[in-house]
């Protein structure tokens, strides 16, 4: 005997599926936000918070050998970006910084093995988090996270970056705007 299931039936039999697919830290996000959000960018400096001086309150507690160290090795890599680029794809998303071949990693978050130009090996790893898109650098002393954001004008990307290390003291967070190239 064959039953037919109802459409309320259905649904209660795929609600649970819909759940956990939408609760899933890996999900794909819907069409609309990662339309949204690829694109060319390019800095805003008037906008955007002052590297140097975040730089200098994050170490500011450090002792006097380690202070100059740790400041002139974070100015060294925390340069603004002139341009930023994102693109993504079903199954991977592609970060670019001024011109340079992007960074593709994974959509669902699993990390990939990436060289800087200056030969320093870092894990990468990137994924939505609701709205937001977040790329994060790991490597032995520390980690770097790009919290990417649109803000509602749909022009303006706002990519908020924080620093740890167990050698600082605390996290150097500042905030970088862009504004969409068209």
């Amino acid at each position: 005997m064959c039953r037919r299931t109802t459409p309320s039936l259905r649904i209660a039999l795929a609600l649970p599926a819909l759940i956990a697919l939408h609760a899933s830290p890996g999900a794909v996000p819907a069409a609309a936000q990662v339309a949204a959000l690829a694109g060319r960018f390019a800095y805003v400096a008037d906008e955007s918070d002052d590297i140097e001086q975040a730089i200098d309150r994050g170490t500011a507690e450090l002792n006097f050998f380690k202070r100059p160290i740790a400041r002139g090795r974070l100015r060294d890599v925390n340069a603004a970006y002139q341009t930023v680029e994102i693109e993504q794809t079903r199954s991977s998303i592609a970060i670019g910084f001024d011109g340079h071949p992007p960074i593709v990693t994974p959509a669902d978050g699993a990390p990939i093995r990436w060289r800087r130009d200056d030969g320093e090996v870092f894990r990468v790893r990137a994924e939505w988090l609701d709205d937001a898109l977040i790329q994060v650098f790991t490597a032995d002393d520390g980690q770097r996270e790009n919290l990417y954001t649109l803000d509602p004008d749909g022009r303006t990307l706002r990519m908020r970056v924080t620093i740890t290390s167990r050698q600082l003291p605390a996290p150097i967070v500042y905030t970088l705007v862009y504004r969409r190239v068209e």
